[in-house]
Protein backbone atom coordinates (compact mmCIF):
# COMPACT_ATOMS: atom_id res chain seq x y z
CA UNK A 1 0.00 0.00 0.00
CA UNK A 2 2.77 2.45 0.97
CA UNK A 3 4.64 1.68 -2.28
CA UNK A 4 1.47 2.41 -4.25
CA UNK A 5 1.05 5.80 -2.53
CA UNK A 6 4.71 6.70 -3.18
CA UNK A 7 4.37 5.68 -6.85
CA UNK A 8 1.25 7.82 -7.17
CA UNK A 9 3.01 10.82 -5.60
CA UNK A 10 5.98 10.44 -7.94
CA UNK A 11 3.67 10.21 -10.96
CA UNK A 12 1.69 13.29 -9.82
CA UNK A 13 4.93 15.21 -9.26
CA UNK A 14 6.11 14.30 -12.76
CA UNK A 15 2.81 15.39 -14.32
CA UNK A 16 2.94 18.75 -12.50
CA UNK A 17 6.49 19.38 -13.73
CA UNK A 18 5.51 18.67 -17.33
CA UNK A 19 2.86 21.42 -17.25
CA UNK A 20 5.42 24.12 -16.38
CA UNK A 21 6.55 26.25 -19.27
CA UNK A 22 6.00 28.67 -22.07
CA UNK A 23 3.39 27.45 -24.53
CA UNK A 24 2.81 29.40 -27.78
CA UNK A 25 0.26 28.26 -30.36
CA UNK A 26 -0.95 29.43 -33.74
CA UNK A 27 -4.35 27.75 -33.79
CA UNK A 28 -3.64 24.10 -33.01
CA UNK A 29 0.04 24.32 -34.03
CA UNK A 30 2.46 24.54 -31.12
CA UNK A 31 5.66 26.57 -31.45
CA UNK A 32 8.77 24.75 -30.33
CA UNK A 33 12.31 23.71 -31.16
CA UNK A 34 12.42 25.68 -34.40
CA UNK A 35 9.59 23.73 -36.04
CA UNK A 36 8.31 24.97 -39.41
CA UNK A 37 4.99 26.83 -39.40
CA UNK A 38 3.46 28.01 -42.66
CA UNK A 39 3.36 31.76 -43.19
CA UNK A 40 -0.41 31.65 -43.70
CA UNK A 41 -0.82 30.22 -40.17
CA UNK A 42 0.92 33.24 -38.60
CA UNK A 43 -1.45 35.96 -39.81
CA UNK A 44 -3.06 36.45 -36.39
CA UNK A 45 -1.44 36.79 -33.00
CA UNK A 46 -0.72 33.46 -31.31
CA UNK A 47 -2.08 32.39 -27.95
CA UNK A 48 0.52 32.43 -25.19
CA UNK A 49 0.43 30.53 -21.90
CA UNK A 50 3.06 30.65 -19.13
CA UNK A 51 1.49 28.00 -16.93
CA UNK A 52 3.55 26.96 -13.96
CA UNK A 53 5.45 30.21 -13.48
CA UNK A 54 4.02 31.14 -10.11
CA UNK A 55 5.17 33.78 -7.71
CA UNK A 56 8.68 32.76 -6.72
CA UNK A 57 10.32 35.26 -4.45
CA UNK A 58 10.11 38.79 -5.83
CA UNK A 59 8.94 37.94 -9.37
CA UNK A 60 5.27 38.79 -9.79
CA UNK A 61 5.20 39.88 -13.46
CA UNK A 62 6.50 38.42 -16.71
CA UNK A 63 6.88 39.44 -20.36
CA UNK A 64 6.87 37.38 -23.54
CA UNK A 65 8.76 38.98 -26.42
CA UNK A 66 8.56 37.70 -30.01
CA UNK A 67 11.52 38.64 -32.22
CA UNK A 68 13.04 37.88 -35.60
CA UNK A 69 16.66 37.98 -34.46
CA UNK A 70 17.99 38.34 -38.02
CA UNK A 71 15.45 40.73 -39.49
CA UNK A 72 17.96 43.12 -40.99
CA UNK A 73 21.62 42.92 -41.87
CA UNK A 74 23.31 46.24 -42.52
CA UNK A 75 26.85 47.53 -42.13
CA UNK A 76 28.16 44.13 -41.00
CA UNK A 77 25.63 43.88 -38.16
CA UNK A 78 22.44 41.89 -37.75
CA UNK A 79 19.48 43.67 -36.14
CA UNK A 80 16.50 41.98 -34.48
CA UNK A 81 12.93 43.13 -35.03
CA UNK A 82 10.39 42.94 -32.20
CA UNK A 83 7.20 41.46 -33.66
CA UNK A 84 5.18 41.26 -30.45
CA UNK A 85 5.57 42.10 -26.76
CA UNK A 86 3.12 41.04 -24.08
CA UNK A 87 4.05 42.62 -20.74
CA UNK A 88 2.74 42.64 -17.18
CA UNK A 89 1.63 39.00 -17.21
CA UNK A 90 0.76 38.13 -13.60
CA UNK A 91 2.70 35.27 -12.02
CA UNK A 92 0.59 32.17 -11.65
CA UNK A 93 -1.38 32.88 -14.85
CA UNK A 94 -2.91 29.88 -16.57
CA UNK A 95 -4.52 29.67 -19.97
CA UNK A 96 -4.18 32.42 -22.55
CA UNK A 97 -2.15 35.18 -20.89
CA UNK A 98 -3.79 38.32 -19.65
CA UNK A 99 -1.19 41.04 -19.83
CA UNK A 100 -0.62 44.40 -21.47
CA UNK A 101 0.30 44.64 -25.12
CA UNK A 102 3.48 46.72 -25.12
CA UNK A 103 3.98 46.18 -28.87
CA UNK A 104 1.02 44.92 -30.95
CA UNK A 105 1.49 41.80 -33.07
CA UNK A 106 3.12 42.20 -36.47
CA UNK A 107 2.96 38.97 -38.44
CA UNK A 108 6.08 37.62 -40.15
CA UNK A 109 4.55 38.46 -43.54
CA UNK A 110 4.31 42.13 -42.54
CA UNK A 111 7.71 42.49 -40.88
CA UNK A 112 9.54 43.52 -44.04
CA UNK A 113 6.91 46.21 -44.71
CA UNK A 114 7.77 47.80 -41.36
CA UNK A 115 11.54 47.90 -41.77
CA UNK A 116 12.43 51.36 -43.10
CA UNK A 117 15.03 50.26 -45.66
CA UNK A 118 15.67 47.35 -48.00
CA UNK A 119 17.00 44.23 -46.35
CA UNK A 120 20.07 42.78 -48.05
CA UNK A 121 19.74 39.76 -45.75
CA UNK A 122 16.65 38.55 -47.58
CA UNK A 123 16.89 34.90 -46.59
CA UNK A 124 13.85 32.89 -47.53
CA UNK A 125 13.45 31.30 -44.07
CA UNK A 126 13.38 33.31 -40.88
CA UNK A 127 13.29 32.07 -37.30
CA UNK A 128 11.09 33.75 -34.73
CA UNK A 129 11.77 33.43 -31.01
CA UNK A 130 9.35 33.83 -28.13
CA UNK A 131 11.32 34.70 -25.01
CA UNK A 132 9.86 34.58 -21.50
CA UNK A 133 11.49 37.04 -19.08
CA UNK A 134 10.71 38.13 -15.52
CA UNK A 135 9.92 41.82 -15.03
CA UNK A 136 11.18 43.92 -12.17
CA UNK A 137 8.45 46.57 -12.57
CA UNK A 138 5.24 47.06 -14.60
CA UNK A 139 5.96 48.13 -18.19
CA UNK A 140 3.90 50.82 -19.92
CA UNK A 141 6.08 52.64 -22.46
CA UNK A 142 6.17 51.26 -26.02
CA UNK A 143 9.56 51.06 -27.69
CA UNK A 144 10.86 53.92 -29.83
CA UNK A 145 11.59 51.47 -32.64
CA UNK A 146 10.88 47.78 -33.17
CA UNK A 147 14.25 47.42 -34.89
CA UNK A 148 16.77 47.07 -32.04
CA UNK A 149 20.51 46.61 -31.58
CA UNK A 150 20.01 43.34 -29.73
CA UNK A 151 17.22 41.52 -27.96
CA UNK A 152 19.34 41.27 -24.80
CA UNK A 153 19.88 45.05 -24.78
CA UNK A 154 16.18 45.89 -25.13
CA UNK A 155 15.26 43.38 -22.40
CA UNK A 156 17.86 44.98 -20.12
CA UNK A 157 16.72 48.51 -21.07
CA UNK A 158 13.23 47.61 -19.86
CA UNK A 159 14.71 46.25 -16.60
CA UNK A 160 13.67 42.67 -17.24
CA UNK A 161 15.62 39.70 -15.94
CA UNK A 162 17.45 36.98 -17.83
CA UNK A 163 15.37 34.80 -20.15
CA UNK A 164 13.68 31.87 -18.42
CA UNK A 165 12.62 30.00 -21.55
CA UNK A 166 12.63 30.41 -25.33
CA UNK A 167 10.56 28.64 -27.97
CA UNK A 168 10.96 29.27 -31.68
CA UNK A 169 9.60 28.50 -35.11
CA UNK A 170 10.78 28.96 -38.67
CA UNK A 171 8.68 30.13 -41.59
CA UNK A 172 9.27 30.86 -45.25
CA UNK A 173 8.66 34.50 -46.12
CA UNK A 174 8.15 33.76 -49.81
Amino acid sequence: MAASVVSSLILCSFLVQVSVGLLVQYGSTTVGNGNFISLSSTGSAPTVDIEGYGKNGTVSLFSVVMADQKALSAQNKVYPYINFWIANIPAGSTGAVKGSILEPYVSPSNTSKNIPYPNPFNAKNHTYDFVLVPQRNPLVKPMDSRLVNSLADIIQQYHCGSPLQTVSFTTSLY
